[in-house]
């Protein structure tokens, strides 16, 4: 258990958004990812979307533990922003939450400079974070990863 502050990707760690996002563009290819992002219904999506391997109830946990959490996530949107928030707190998730607009790297939003962690489910976001001083913890359930820590669930770390 760390006393760094730690920071949790949404998309494909804590809900199973990535995959389904995923295979709902590719029925919509010829829309461009701009114009499919706005017409997507993120609040059906999270309502449909299943939490990864009790990845709420450790976030709960930690967050009784007073431990150091918050969710970095990507959004499209605004009412993407507000789908997730919704998503977090009815499931009583009082953790900070810190968005990431398009074209920006989560680095940029939070400097993590004194070694503090990143679980993601993207080695390109982990390799950035690595870069700036952080710490990387690499999220797959399928996968391992040579270059990063792999976890397959929130319990390890929480």
């Amino acid at each position: 258990m760390s006393s760094k502050r730690i920071f949790i990707d949404f998309d494909g760690v804590i809900f199973d958004t990535e995959n389904r996002v995923i295979e709902m563009k590719q029925q919509n290819s010829n829309m461009s990812w701009d114009i499919f992002f706005e017409s997507l219904d993120w609040f059906q999506l999270l309502e449909e979307a299943k939490v990864i391997n009790n990845a709420i109830d450790y976030i709960l946990e930690g967050q009784k533990k007073s431990m150091q959490i918050a969710i970095l996530t990507k959004i499209h949107s605004l009412i993407e922003m507000e789908a997730k928030t919704k998503a977090l707190r009815n499931r009583n998730v009082k953790v900070p939450i810190l968005f990431v607009p398009p074209h920006t790297k989560k680095s940029e939003i939070y400097f993590p400079n004194n070694g503090e962690i990143l679980i993601d489910d993207s080695v390109k976001n982990l390799k950035d974070w690595a870069q700036k001083g952080g710490e990387s913890i690499y999220f797959s359930e399928t996968l391992n990863s040579s270059e990063f820590q792999t976890i397959k669930t929130l319990k390890r770390v929480l």
